[in-house]
This record gives structure tokens, C-alpha cells and sequence, in this order.
């Protein structure tokens, strides 16, 4: 899932979770600044670990989810908002991205 993201870039992330938009736009750090974060206070290091992370939180907010989509979002009006991938909790262990 970071690969995709590294390909898109999308600045920020929309999250939805069962069609219900948890979060509108989550921005995506730049891995730099998670790198140096991380040296200095400790944390995530990289967007894989950015992205388990958040998806572990999600998990534990949304505990009957069974899918969790991230559709990349660009500025404009409006804005372009395009599917990136979808995952499921990790009993399943699956991550679906799109083309």
C-alpha cells in the first residue's frame, strides 16, 4: 500500500469506513519529516509503519469493519478524488490496491 501511495502522491488521504467517511482529508505526511520525527522523539519512521498505525487505529475505533478504502484526494474544485486501496482487518490479511 506505501508503494502505491510513493507512485500517486496524493496529498491527502480520504478514509471510509462501511460507505460512512471518517475522515475527509487526512494528510499524508512527507516520509522525511516521519524519519526525522522519529530520530528525534521516536514514532513512526516510514508510511508503512504510518499506515499500520492508523489502520490499527482504525480497527479499534470501527471494531465491526470489515473493509477500510483510502481514496487519494488532489486539490481542485472540486477536488480529484480517487480510489487507492482498500484493506481489511488483519484476521484477513488482505490489502487490495487499484490500478
Amino acid at each position: 500500500m506505501a508503494e502505491k501511495l510513493r507512485r500517486v502522491l496524493p496529498p491527502k488521504l480520504r478514509v471510509v469506513v462501511h460507505g460512512e467517511v471518517v475522515y475527509w482529508a487526512l494528510l499524508l505526511p512527507p516520509e522525511e519529516d516521519l524519519k526525522a520525527h522519529a530520530q528525534a522523539w521516536g514514532g513512526v519512521r516510514s508510511w508503512e509503519e504510518w499506515l499500520l498505525d492508523r489502520l490499527d487505529r482504525l480497527e479499534a475505533d470501527f471494531p465491526e469493519a470489515l473493509e477500510v478504502e483510502l481514496l487519494g484526494v488532489w486539490a481542485g474544485s472540486p477536488p480529484r478524488v480517487e480510489p487507492v486501496a482498500a484493506a481489511r482487518p488483519k484476521g484477513r490479511k488482505e490489502v487490495r490496491e487499484y490500478a
